[in-house]
Protein backbone atom coordinates (compact mmCIF):
# COMPACT_ATOMS: atom_id res chain seq x y z
CA UNK A 1 0.00 0.00 0.00
CA UNK A 2 2.84 2.06 1.42
CA UNK A 3 4.88 1.78 -2.28
CA UNK A 4 1.56 2.61 -4.04
CA UNK A 5 1.48 5.47 -2.21
CA UNK A 6 4.53 6.71 -3.34
CA UNK A 7 4.25 5.71 -7.09
CA UNK A 8 0.82 7.78 -6.82
CA UNK A 9 2.61 10.97 -5.57
CA UNK A 10 5.34 10.71 -7.99
CA UNK A 11 2.94 10.31 -10.93
CA UNK A 12 1.09 13.23 -9.46
CA UNK A 13 4.27 15.11 -9.52
CA UNK A 14 5.10 14.44 -12.87
CA UNK A 15 1.70 15.51 -14.21
CA UNK A 16 1.93 18.58 -12.44
CA UNK A 17 5.21 19.63 -13.22
CA UNK A 18 4.17 18.89 -16.73
CA UNK A 19 0.97 21.28 -16.48
CA UNK A 20 3.35 23.83 -15.30
CA UNK A 21 5.81 23.38 -17.97
CA UNK A 22 3.11 23.65 -20.58
CA UNK A 23 1.11 26.59 -19.39
CA UNK A 24 4.76 28.41 -19.18
CA UNK A 25 5.04 27.53 -23.02
CA UNK A 26 1.48 29.31 -23.36
CA UNK A 27 2.76 32.11 -21.30
CA UNK A 28 5.94 32.62 -23.22
CA UNK A 29 3.91 32.38 -26.34
CA UNK A 30 1.56 34.49 -25.65
CA UNK A 31 4.37 37.25 -24.64
CA UNK A 32 6.71 36.65 -27.59
CA UNK A 33 3.78 37.06 -29.59
CA UNK A 34 3.21 40.70 -27.89
CA UNK A 35 6.48 41.89 -28.07
CA UNK A 36 5.70 40.81 -31.94
CA UNK A 37 2.86 42.95 -32.06
CA UNK A 38 4.34 45.90 -30.35
CA UNK A 39 7.66 45.47 -32.61
CA UNK A 40 5.15 46.01 -35.41
CA UNK A 41 4.26 49.28 -34.24
CA UNK A 42 0.69 48.71 -35.99
CA UNK A 43 -2.36 50.69 -34.97
CA UNK A 44 -4.73 47.96 -35.62
CA UNK A 45 -2.34 44.82 -35.10
CA UNK A 46 -1.77 46.30 -30.87
CA UNK A 47 -5.32 47.00 -30.54
CA UNK A 48 -6.48 43.03 -32.41
CA UNK A 49 -3.81 41.41 -29.65
CA UNK A 50 -5.03 43.74 -26.33
CA UNK A 51 -8.85 42.87 -27.73
CA UNK A 52 -8.54 39.13 -27.88
CA UNK A 53 -5.98 38.60 -25.07
CA UNK A 54 -6.76 41.49 -22.25
CA UNK A 55 -9.00 40.02 -19.50
CA UNK A 56 -12.99 41.52 -19.54
CA UNK A 57 -12.24 43.24 -16.18
CA UNK A 58 -9.01 44.72 -17.83
CA UNK A 59 -10.98 46.25 -20.41
CA UNK A 60 -13.27 47.45 -18.74
CA UNK A 61 -10.97 49.57 -15.67
CA UNK A 62 -11.43 53.01 -15.43
CA UNK A 63 -15.03 53.75 -16.55
CA UNK A 64 -14.82 51.58 -19.01
CA UNK A 65 -11.61 53.09 -21.40
CA UNK A 66 -9.47 50.51 -19.97
CA UNK A 67 -9.30 49.20 -24.05
CA UNK A 68 -8.19 52.47 -25.30
CA UNK A 69 -6.12 53.23 -22.42
CA UNK A 70 -4.10 49.79 -22.68
CA UNK A 71 -4.12 50.18 -26.51
CA UNK A 72 -2.28 54.09 -26.12
CA UNK A 73 0.20 52.83 -23.59
CA UNK A 74 1.07 49.66 -26.05
CA UNK A 75 1.27 52.11 -29.01
CA UNK A 76 3.28 54.73 -26.97
CA UNK A 77 5.95 52.07 -25.63
CA UNK A 78 6.02 50.63 -29.17
CA UNK A 79 7.36 53.77 -30.71
CA UNK A 80 9.00 54.95 -27.97
CA UNK A 81 11.44 52.04 -28.09
CA UNK A 82 11.86 50.57 -31.48
CA UNK A 83 12.52 47.73 -31.37
CA UNK A 84 12.16 45.02 -28.17
CA UNK A 85 14.79 41.95 -28.47
CA UNK A 86 13.79 39.23 -25.94
CA UNK A 87 16.95 38.01 -23.58
CA UNK A 88 15.15 36.32 -20.96
CA UNK A 89 12.08 34.86 -19.61
CA UNK A 90 10.94 33.68 -16.25
CA UNK A 91 7.43 32.75 -15.18
CA UNK A 92 6.48 34.41 -11.52
CA UNK A 93 3.10 32.29 -9.69
CA UNK A 94 4.71 33.18 -5.85
CA UNK A 95 2.02 35.13 -3.81
CA UNK A 96 -1.25 33.34 -5.46
CA UNK A 97 -0.55 35.76 -8.83
CA UNK A 98 0.56 34.53 -12.47
CA UNK A 99 3.26 37.52 -13.66
CA UNK A 100 5.17 36.85 -16.95
CA UNK A 101 8.72 38.62 -16.59
CA UNK A 102 11.01 38.87 -19.88
CA UNK A 103 14.22 40.98 -20.03
CA UNK A 104 14.30 42.96 -23.30
CA UNK A 105 16.79 45.17 -25.20
CA UNK A 106 15.39 48.44 -26.15
CA UNK A 107 17.00 49.61 -29.81
CA UNK A 108 16.27 53.26 -28.63
CA UNK A 109 17.57 53.94 -25.92
CA UNK A 110 20.22 51.30 -25.90
CA UNK A 111 19.27 49.57 -22.21
CA UNK A 112 17.89 46.45 -21.01
CA UNK A 113 14.24 46.85 -19.24
CA UNK A 114 11.80 44.06 -17.21
CA UNK A 115 8.78 43.72 -19.46
CA UNK A 116 5.85 42.94 -16.87
CA UNK A 117 2.83 41.21 -17.80
CA UNK A 118 0.03 40.36 -15.26
CA UNK A 119 -2.28 36.97 -16.08
CA UNK A 120 -5.10 35.61 -14.75
CA UNK A 121 -6.05 31.87 -14.21
CA UNK A 122 -7.47 31.40 -17.44
CA UNK A 123 -4.08 33.02 -19.07
CA UNK A 124 -5.98 36.36 -20.22
CA UNK A 125 -3.52 39.56 -19.12
CA UNK A 126 -4.57 41.55 -16.50
CA UNK A 127 -2.49 44.51 -16.90
CA UNK A 128 1.51 44.97 -18.10
CA UNK A 129 4.18 47.42 -17.82
CA UNK A 130 7.61 48.19 -19.19
CA UNK A 131 9.77 48.89 -15.46
CA UNK A 132 12.64 51.24 -15.08
CA UNK A 133 16.46 49.83 -16.25
CA UNK A 134 18.17 48.20 -13.43
CA UNK A 135 20.59 49.30 -12.15
CA UNK A 136 24.59 49.42 -13.92
CA UNK A 137 26.51 46.41 -13.70
CA UNK A 138 29.47 48.03 -14.59
CA UNK A 139 31.96 48.66 -11.53
CA UNK A 140 34.87 50.99 -13.75
CA UNK A 141 35.20 53.84 -12.56
CA UNK A 142 34.67 57.08 -13.96
CA UNK A 143 36.28 60.62 -14.16
CA UNK A 144 34.02 63.43 -14.20
CA UNK A 145 35.20 64.30 -17.90
CA UNK A 146 33.99 60.96 -18.94
CA UNK A 147 30.91 61.45 -17.30
CA UNK A 148 30.16 64.37 -19.07
CA UNK A 149 31.05 62.78 -22.54
CA UNK A 150 29.06 59.89 -21.75
CA UNK A 151 26.03 61.65 -21.10
CA UNK A 152 26.37 64.06 -24.25
CA UNK A 153 26.74 61.02 -26.32
CA UNK A 154 23.63 59.19 -24.62
CA UNK A 155 21.44 62.38 -25.22
CA UNK A 156 22.65 62.86 -28.76
CA UNK A 157 21.92 58.97 -29.30
CA UNK A 158 18.54 59.33 -28.05
CA UNK A 159 17.78 62.39 -30.15
CA UNK A 160 19.06 60.81 -33.05
CA UNK A 161 16.46 58.06 -33.31
CA UNK A 162 14.15 60.73 -32.04
CA UNK A 163 13.02 59.74 -28.80
CA UNK A 164 14.35 63.01 -27.10
CA UNK A 165 13.19 66.24 -27.28
CA UNK A 166 14.13 68.71 -24.67
CA UNK A 167 16.47 69.90 -22.70
CA UNK A 168 19.65 68.96 -20.22
CA UNK A 169 21.78 70.33 -17.29
CA UNK A 170 24.09 68.67 -15.70
CA UNK A 171 26.17 70.20 -12.75
CA UNK A 172 28.23 70.18 -9.80
CA UNK A 173 27.26 72.27 -7.45
CA UNK A 174 26.96 75.90 -9.23
CA UNK A 175 29.35 74.59 -11.38
CA UNK A 176 27.59 73.90 -14.76
CA UNK A 177 28.97 71.06 -16.77
CA UNK A 178 26.87 70.18 -19.45
CA UNK A 179 23.82 71.42 -20.98
CA UNK A 180 22.04 70.36 -24.42
CA UNK A 181 18.76 71.47 -25.98
CA UNK A 182 17.36 69.15 -28.92
CA UNK A 183 13.87 68.58 -31.08
CA UNK A 184 11.06 70.81 -31.51
CA UNK A 185 9.62 73.09 -28.74
CA UNK A 186 6.41 73.07 -31.60
CA UNK A 187 6.01 70.55 -34.21
CA UNK A 188 2.93 72.72 -35.98
CA UNK A 189 5.47 75.78 -36.60
CA UNK A 190 9.21 73.89 -36.77
CA UNK A 191 10.69 75.90 -33.43
CA UNK A 192 13.84 74.36 -32.17
CA UNK A 193 13.66 73.64 -28.71
CA UNK A 194 16.50 76.27 -26.64
CA UNK A 195 17.91 76.24 -23.31
CA UNK A 196 15.84 78.86 -22.27
CA UNK A 197 12.54 77.39 -23.44
CA UNK A 198 9.79 76.65 -21.12
CA UNK A 199 8.71 73.10 -20.61
CA UNK A 200 5.86 72.17 -18.44
CA UNK A 201 7.09 70.52 -15.09
CA UNK A 202 3.40 68.32 -13.98
CA UNK A 203 4.19 67.80 -10.63
CA UNK A 204 7.12 69.35 -9.70
CA UNK A 205 5.11 72.13 -8.56
CA UNK A 206 4.58 69.85 -5.40
CA UNK A 207 8.01 71.12 -4.61
CA UNK A 208 7.07 74.83 -4.57
CA UNK A 209 4.06 74.26 -2.82
CA UNK A 210 6.21 72.67 0.41
CA UNK A 211 9.09 74.28 0.43
CA UNK A 212 6.10 77.52 0.92
CA UNK A 213 4.34 76.12 3.88
CA UNK A 214 8.35 75.39 5.23
CA UNK A 215 8.38 78.80 4.98
CA UNK A 216 5.29 79.73 6.89
CA UNK A 217 6.39 76.80 9.47
CA UNK A 218 10.22 79.04 9.90
CA UNK A 219 7.93 82.52 10.48
CA UNK A 220 6.06 80.50 12.97
CA UNK A 221 2.43 80.89 11.49
CA UNK A 222 2.03 77.37 10.45
CA UNK A 223 2.92 73.84 12.97
CA UNK A 224 3.80 71.16 11.00
CA UNK A 225 1.53 69.30 13.79
CA UNK A 226 -1.21 71.43 12.80
CA UNK A 227 -4.62 69.76 11.36
CA UNK A 228 -5.05 70.89 8.51
CA UNK A 229 -8.81 72.02 10.18
CA UNK A 230 -7.03 75.19 11.53
CA UNK A 231 -6.85 76.54 8.16
CA UNK A 232 -9.55 75.37 6.01
CA UNK A 233 -13.11 75.44 7.49
CA UNK A 234 -14.39 71.33 7.87
CA UNK A 235 -17.65 71.89 6.53
CA UNK A 236 -16.16 72.24 3.16
CA UNK A 237 -14.77 68.55 2.86
CA UNK A 238 -16.20 65.32 3.28
CA UNK A 239 -16.43 62.21 5.28
CA UNK A 240 -14.39 61.33 7.65
CA UNK A 241 -12.04 62.80 10.70
CA UNK A 242 -10.20 65.79 9.08
CA UNK A 243 -8.75 67.26 12.48
CA UNK A 244 -6.64 64.05 12.88
CA UNK A 245 -4.29 65.18 9.80
CA UNK A 246 -1.65 67.48 10.61
CA UNK A 247 0.22 69.31 7.96
CA UNK A 248 3.53 66.60 7.88
CA UNK A 249 0.55 64.31 6.91
CA UNK A 250 -0.39 66.52 4.06
CA UNK A 251 3.49 67.51 3.31
CA UNK A 252 4.79 63.49 3.54
CA UNK A 253 1.93 62.21 1.75
CA UNK A 254 0.54 60.16 4.34
CA UNK A 255 -2.63 62.20 4.96
CA UNK A 256 -4.78 59.53 3.61
CA UNK A 257 -7.47 61.42 2.09
CA UNK A 258 -9.09 60.27 -1.43
CA UNK A 259 -8.71 62.23 -4.56
CA UNK A 260 -10.81 64.99 -5.51
CA UNK A 261 -13.42 63.75 -7.75
CA UNK A 262 -14.71 65.88 -10.42
CA UNK A 263 -11.45 67.78 -11.39
CA UNK A 264 -11.30 66.85 -14.92
CA UNK A 265 -14.36 68.23 -15.94
CA UNK A 266 -13.98 71.75 -15.01
CA UNK A 267 -10.12 71.76 -15.86
CA UNK A 268 -10.89 74.31 -18.33
CA UNK A 269 -11.98 77.06 -16.36
CA UNK A 270 -9.92 76.56 -13.11
CA UNK A 271 -7.68 79.45 -12.76
CA UNK A 272 -7.89 80.06 -9.28
CA UNK A 273 -8.06 77.60 -5.96
CA UNK A 274 -11.50 79.50 -5.19
CA UNK A 275 -12.76 77.87 -8.53
CA UNK A 276 -12.18 73.87 -7.06
CA UNK A 277 -13.52 75.03 -3.57
CA UNK A 278 -16.68 73.40 -4.27
CA UNK A 279 -15.27 70.30 -4.93
CA UNK A 280 -13.93 69.53 -1.88
CA UNK A 281 -17.03 68.09 -0.63
CA UNK A 282 -15.66 65.01 -2.38
CA UNK A 283 -12.80 64.57 -0.64
CA UNK A 284 -12.91 61.60 2.33
CA UNK A 285 -10.51 59.43 4.61
CA UNK A 286 -9.29 56.55 3.61
CA UNK A 287 -6.79 55.02 6.07
CA UNK A 288 -5.02 56.76 9.61
CA UNK A 289 -2.81 59.63 9.03
CA UNK A 290 0.86 58.29 9.32
CA UNK A 291 0.17 54.53 8.79
CA UNK A 292 1.16 54.40 5.09
CA UNK A 293 2.29 56.40 1.99
CA UNK A 294 -0.02 56.97 -0.38
CA UNK A 295 0.65 59.82 -3.34
CA UNK A 296 -1.71 62.66 -3.39
CA UNK A 297 -2.36 65.77 -5.57
CA UNK A 298 -5.51 66.58 -3.36
CA UNK A 299 -2.86 66.77 -0.39
CA UNK A 300 -0.87 69.31 -2.02
CA UNK A 301 -4.01 71.02 -3.27
CA UNK A 302 -4.82 71.76 0.45
CA UNK A 303 -1.52 72.78 1.27
CA UNK A 304 -2.28 75.82 -1.48
CA UNK A 305 -5.32 76.72 0.20
CA UNK A 306 -3.32 76.60 3.91
CA UNK A 307 -1.09 78.76 2.26
CA UNK A 308 -3.72 81.44 0.97
CA UNK A 309 -5.64 80.76 4.37
CA UNK A 310 -2.30 82.24 6.01
CA UNK A 311 -0.69 84.87 3.69
CA UNK A 312 -4.40 86.28 2.39
CA UNK A 313 -2.70 86.13 -0.69
CA UNK A 314 -2.97 83.95 -3.81
CA UNK A 315 -1.12 80.81 -4.15
CA UNK A 316 0.07 82.10 -7.10
CA UNK A 317 1.55 85.69 -5.86
CA UNK A 318 2.74 83.82 -2.62
CA UNK A 319 4.99 81.32 -4.69
CA UNK A 320 6.19 83.75 -7.16
CA UNK A 321 7.86 86.73 -5.02
CA UNK A 322 8.58 83.86 -2.38
CA UNK A 323 10.06 80.87 -4.39
CA UNK A 324 10.17 82.19 -7.73
CA UNK A 325 11.75 85.57 -7.11
CA UNK A 326 14.14 84.15 -4.38
CA UNK A 327 15.85 81.62 -6.31
CA UNK A 328 16.00 83.81 -9.65
CA UNK A 329 13.65 81.83 -11.25
CA UNK A 330 13.00 84.21 -13.98
CA UNK A 331 11.13 81.63 -16.32
CA UNK A 332 8.89 79.97 -14.08
CA UNK A 333 5.29 80.04 -13.48
CA UNK A 334 2.20 78.59 -13.46
CA UNK A 335 0.40 80.65 -16.86
CA UNK A 336 -2.82 80.46 -18.21
CA UNK A 337 -2.62 77.54 -21.63
CA UNK A 338 -4.82 79.81 -23.00
CA UNK A 339 -2.40 82.75 -23.18
CA UNK A 340 0.77 83.17 -25.40
CA UNK A 341 3.46 83.09 -23.37
CA UNK A 342 6.93 83.30 -25.63
CA UNK A 343 9.10 80.47 -25.70
CA UNK A 344 6.81 77.82 -24.21
CA UNK A 345 7.24 74.18 -25.60
CA UNK A 346 4.00 72.16 -26.61
CA UNK A 347 3.48 68.41 -25.51
CA UNK A 348 3.63 65.13 -27.80
CA UNK A 349 2.01 61.77 -27.77
CA UNK A 350 0.70 59.45 -29.80
CA UNK A 351 -3.18 59.44 -29.45
CA UNK A 352 -5.60 55.96 -30.48
CA UNK A 353 -7.58 58.42 -31.13
CA UNK A 354 -6.14 60.49 -34.11
CA UNK A 355 -4.08 57.74 -34.97
CA UNK A 356 -0.54 59.99 -34.68
CA UNK A 357 1.56 61.80 -33.02
CA UNK A 358 -0.85 64.22 -31.46
CA UNK A 359 -0.63 67.88 -29.43
CA UNK A 360 -1.91 67.08 -25.61
CA UNK A 361 -3.85 70.98 -25.53
CA UNK A 362 -7.13 69.34 -24.56
CA UNK A 363 -6.02 67.27 -22.37
CA UNK A 364 -4.64 69.60 -19.93
CA UNK A 365 -5.40 71.89 -17.08
CA UNK A 366 -5.77 75.77 -18.52
CA UNK A 367 -3.39 76.61 -15.45
CA UNK A 368 -1.05 74.90 -13.45
CA UNK A 369 -1.31 74.91 -9.38
CA UNK A 370 -0.25 73.55 -6.03
CA UNK A 371 -0.06 70.17 -7.39
CA UNK A 372 1.42 70.19 -10.62
CA UNK A 373 0.73 72.07 -14.20
CA UNK A 374 3.43 75.00 -14.09
CA UNK A 375 6.66 75.29 -16.22
CA UNK A 376 10.10 75.97 -15.67
CA UNK A 377 13.18 75.98 -17.65
CA UNK A 378 16.71 73.59 -16.45
CA UNK A 379 18.45 76.73 -15.80
CA UNK A 380 15.50 77.88 -13.44
CA UNK A 381 15.63 74.55 -11.71
CA UNK A 382 19.24 74.07 -11.28
CA UNK A 383 18.71 77.91 -9.25
CA UNK A 384 16.14 76.30 -7.37
CA UNK A 385 18.46 73.12 -6.32
CA UNK A 386 21.07 75.85 -5.15
CA UNK A 387 18.32 77.59 -2.94
CA UNK A 388 17.30 74.30 -1.61
CA UNK A 389 20.95 73.48 -0.66
CA UNK A 390 22.31 77.01 0.41
CA UNK A 391 19.73 78.22 2.47
CA UNK A 392 18.05 80.82 0.18
CA UNK A 393 14.35 80.04 0.86
CA UNK A 394 14.46 78.26 4.48
CA UNK A 395 17.05 77.66 6.64
CA UNK A 396 19.72 74.76 5.62
CA UNK A 397 18.73 72.62 8.78
CA UNK A 398 14.52 72.91 7.72
CA UNK A 399 15.86 72.20 4.48
CA UNK A 400 17.45 69.12 4.97
CA UNK A 401 14.47 67.73 7.06
CA UNK A 402 12.30 68.21 3.50
CA UNK A 403 15.18 65.97 2.04
CA UNK A 404 14.99 63.19 4.17
CA UNK A 405 12.54 60.04 4.37
CA UNK A 406 10.04 59.71 6.95
CA UNK A 407 9.77 56.03 7.57
CA UNK A 408 8.18 57.11 10.68
CA UNK A 409 4.88 58.18 9.12
CA UNK A 410 5.37 55.08 6.45
CA UNK A 411 7.09 57.57 3.83
CA UNK A 412 10.30 55.29 3.19
CA UNK A 413 10.74 56.99 0.14
CA UNK A 414 9.15 60.58 0.68
CA UNK A 415 10.50 63.95 2.49
CA UNK A 416 8.09 66.99 2.79
CA UNK A 417 7.62 67.38 -0.91
CA UNK A 418 10.72 65.42 -2.27
CA UNK A 419 11.01 62.01 -3.00
CA UNK A 420 14.02 59.95 -1.49
CA UNK A 421 16.08 57.42 -3.51
CA UNK A 422 19.18 55.67 -3.87
CA UNK A 423 22.07 53.95 -1.43
CA UNK A 424 23.61 55.25 1.34
CA UNK A 425 26.23 56.80 0.14
CA UNK A 426 24.21 57.93 -3.24
CA UNK A 427 21.11 59.37 -1.87
CA UNK A 428 19.20 61.02 -4.74
CA UNK A 429 16.44 63.84 -3.75
CA UNK A 430 14.18 65.57 -5.84
CA UNK A 431 11.05 65.33 -7.92
CA UNK A 432 9.26 63.87 -10.89
CA UNK A 433 7.09 65.52 -13.43
CA UNK A 434 5.07 63.37 -15.92
CA UNK A 435 1.38 64.06 -17.90
CA UNK A 436 0.71 63.48 -21.89
CA UNK A 437 3.54 63.89 -23.95
CA UNK A 438 5.59 65.37 -20.84
CA UNK A 439 8.31 64.31 -18.87
CA UNK A 440 10.58 65.89 -16.08
CA UNK A 441 13.24 65.21 -13.32
CA UNK A 442 14.81 67.57 -10.88
CA UNK A 443 18.02 64.98 -9.33
CA UNK A 444 19.88 66.31 -6.34
CA UNK A 445 22.88 63.81 -5.80
CA UNK A 446 23.02 64.40 -2.29
CA UNK A 447 26.16 62.48 -1.39
CA UNK A 448 28.62 63.36 -4.51
CA UNK A 449 26.80 66.73 -5.37
CA UNK A 450 25.78 66.89 -8.74
CA UNK A 451 22.59 67.99 -9.75
CA UNK A 452 20.33 66.87 -13.09
CA UNK A 453 17.81 68.41 -14.75
CA UNK A 454 15.72 67.05 -17.93
CA UNK A 455 13.16 68.32 -19.72
CA UNK A 456 10.84 66.87 -22.06
CA UNK A 457 7.79 67.45 -24.78
CA UNK A 458 7.66 64.18 -26.26
CA UNK A 459 6.41 61.31 -24.37
CA UNK A 460 9.13 59.35 -22.20
CA UNK A 461 11.84 61.93 -23.31
CA UNK A 462 13.28 61.96 -19.96
CA UNK A 463 13.61 58.87 -18.55
CA UNK A 464 16.08 56.89 -20.49
CA UNK A 465 18.65 60.34 -19.94
CA UNK A 466 18.14 60.11 -15.93
CA UNK A 467 18.42 56.55 -15.51
CA UNK A 468 21.53 56.49 -17.82
CA UNK A 469 23.32 59.54 -15.43
CA UNK A 470 21.96 57.78 -12.35
CA UNK A 471 23.88 54.60 -13.43
CA UNK A 472 27.51 56.70 -14.42
CA UNK A 473 26.82 58.75 -11.33
CA UNK A 474 27.21 55.70 -9.15
CA UNK A 475 30.40 54.69 -10.95
CA UNK A 476 31.94 58.12 -9.94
Amino acid sequence: MKRYLVTLLFLITIICNQALAADKLNYNKLANEFISVLNSKDLKQVEGFIVKNFSPDALSRWDNTGKDRYVGYSMNVALFHGSLSLLSTELDTSNNRIQHISKVYSKNTDMQYEMVIDFNEEQAVTGWFVGEPPKSLDIISLTEPQLVNEVKNYSNLLAKNGIFSGTILLAKGNKVLFTKAHGLASRRYDVKNNLDTKFQIGSMNKMFTSVAILQLVEAGKVLLDDPITKFIDKTLLGKGDFDKIHIHHLLSHTSGISNIAGVDEIQYKVRSLEDIQHLYSSIETTFKPGSQWRYSNTGMLLLGQVIESVTKESYFTYIDKNIYQKANMQHSGSFDLDVPIRNTARNYWFSVETGEITENLMFQSVKGGPAGGGYSTVGDLHKFALAMQNGTLISRKLSQEALTSKPELGAENWGYGFSVRGADNNKIVGHNGAHLGMTARLNMYQDKGYILVVLGNFQSSAWPVVAKVDQLIERL
